[in-house]
């Protein structure tokens, strides 16, 4: 029976003992020592005929998606496409503005984590990302410029007079 902790006993008795990680008893063990020649299986079963399958049909159902989507966007009005890219450009510059990262740009945009695998997405969020970093250190560097040109204008030139 396990005492409550009080403070007069000595906390030792509280540490877990070791396991069998740290112990080398898992590295030692019969099942390990078979499955260490076979640690290029998992490559191997990516390249099997299931897995090239399975991959080319993911590709399919993914260009499935893309085509339906776009289809689905020229059957807007097009007051509705004009509200679509209106919001969509609104919220993702915003985001990008304030430096979200590629999960927060899908957040923001109510479709994270569906929309984990629309690479189109993570090429936008990389392209604002670079731009929107590049006209920050230019507008840092158009600061340093004004503030020498402010500071060279309060500088009232001695009159030789």
């Amino acid at each position: 029976m396990t005492k409550p902790f009080g403070f007069n006993e000595p906390a030792s008795q509280y540490i877990p003992k070791p396991n069998a990680v740290s112990t080398g008893e898992l590295t030692d063990s019969e099942k390990f020592q078979e499955e260490l020649p076979k640690k290029n299986t998992l490559l191997e079963s990516l390249n099997s005929p299931e897995m090239v399958k399975m991959r080319e049909d993911l590709a399919d159902a993914h260009q499935k998606s893309i085509e339906a989507s776009v289809g689905w966007y020229h059957m807007l009005s097009s007051e509705d496409k004009y509200k679509a890219v209106e919001a969509f450009c609104y919220i993702i510059c915003k985001a990008e503005k304030e430096g979200t990262s590629h999960r927060g740009l899908m957040s923001v945009l109510g479709v994270y984590p569906e929309a984990f695998w629309i690479d189109d997405l993570m090429t936008i969020h990389n392209a604002l990302y670079t731009e929107y970093q590049e006209q920050d250190s230019r507008n840092w560097e158009d600061e340093k410029t004004l503030t020498k040109l402010a500071q060279d204008s309060t500088q009232m030139p001695s009159d030789p007079i």
